[in-house]
């Protein structure tokens, strides 16, 4: 009985097993020798816009999606936060009109290299808004990374909506780390030292004709 209690009360394990922990062995990597480790920021984030009173088709480029969020660095240059960006979700939500009023149509169309220029569309019916959500083409070139100044005026997909419509896009994102920044869309009136959300269909300087505005950010002026 005696030493049946002493072996209870005796730690679990050798001491040669404690020994080991102590010095980070256990037969894992060693606490000495730390692991393999990447600088470089990534995320995935779902941005949304709205076309508000807008209405139309809208081509989407590559260069568009570099330029969401872009950092200005006088009044009228920036530079973008995003050094590559790879598209994994487009989703487009369409205001109905009015009870008795003709539907509305809401589509995304695959363009682009490698692309069967595939239309996705829906129309609303009676109060029920038209809805879209789809992904990249297997195979197609919209699968790939963008990259800044690599095919940047490329069309990956267009958009048609009608006013009031709400579209999310998700991308996986890239942050800018050992490159130079590279110069985002002209601005007309800006902060330096402002973050700004950028029109998903892009600004045209002065000419007012944007549409797709950002939600969640200050619009680039």
């Amino acid at each position: 009985m005696l030493r049946n209690q002493r072996n209870s009360q005796r730690p679990r394990g050798s001491r040669r097993g404690g020994r080991t922990r102590a010095l980070g062995g256990g037969g894992g990597r060693s606490a000495l020798q730390p692991p393999p480790f990447v600088p470089t920021m990534g995320l995935s984030h779902k941005f949304r816009f709205t076309s508000g009173g807008q209405s139309g088709t809208f081509s989407i480029t590559r260069g568009k999606l570099l330029n969401l969020v872009v950092l200005a660095t006088s009044t009228t240059a920036t530079v973008r936060l995003f050094e590559a960006v790879r598209l994994k979700n487009v989703e487009v939500w369409a205001n109905p009109s009015s009870l008795g009023s003709a539907p509305v149509t809401a589509a995304i169309e695959w363009l682009g290299e490698n692309s069967p220029s595939t239309v996705i569309s829906d129309t609303s019916m009676g109060v029920r808004p038209a809805h879209v959500s789809s992904v990249p083409p297997p195979s197609a070139s919209h699968r790939w990374w963008c990259i800044s100044g690599t095919s940047e005026s490329d069309v990956m997909f267009s958009l048609t909506v009608p006013t009031e419509s709400v579209i999310d896009v998700t991308l996986e994102l890239r942050l800018v780390e050992q490159e130079a920044p590279t110069a985002g869309e002209v601005a007309v009136a800006a902060t330096a030292g402002q973050v700004y959300g950028d029109y998903l269909d892009g600004i045209v300087t002065g000419l007012g004709s944007s549409s797709l505005a950002p939600v969640g950010y200050i619009v680039l002026p």
